[in-house]
């Protein structure tokens, strides 16, 4: 066998270990996210569901994952000052058990939603809307 098929043969060989090993992955829904954004975080069912689970990011600290559907999983909050970006989340199965890590990623925008601000704006236009329909309807009606 010459040096090249020997090369050739344990690049398949290495392929073929790599495809045949379970693939160690956490799982954070949705990817992308945003800044203040709420996450599910899941083992991918990895871990024992005795093992006390853990998850921790630098979006989040450090979160208990518990027993679930798919799992054991837990929901949190990504920071609310997270700067856009790449960043871990590790899942830790039980106290120095298997570790496997997910890189997300955050955007730049904010949580879809409606605020403090916004929703005093709506009220104050619903207000004038409500004012402004009843003048028309007063002055039709007196004519």
């Amino acid at each position: 066998m010459t040096p090249a098929h020997t090369a050739a043969a344990a690049l398949l060989g290495a392929t073929v270990l790599g495809l045949a090993a379970p693939a160690a992955w956490a799982r954070v829904e949705p990817d992308p996210m945003v800044a203040g954004q709420r996450v599910h975080i899941s083992d991918g069912s990895r871990c024992a569901a005795a093992a006390a689970a853990r998850a921790s990011s630098p979006l989040f600290g450090s979160v208990v994952l518990r027993p679930g559907r798919r799992g054991m999983a837990a929901e949190t909050e990504v920071a609310a000052g997270a700067a856009p970006g790449r960043y871990p989340v590790t899942v830790e199965c039980g106290p120095g058990g298997t570790r496997f890590t997910e890189t997300v990623t955050v955007r730049d925008g904010r949580v879809d939603g409606v605020d403090a601000g916004q929703a005093v704006g709506g009220l104050a236009l619903f207000a004038l809307a409500g004012g402004a329909a009843y003048w028309l309807r007063r002055t039709a009606n007196r004519r």
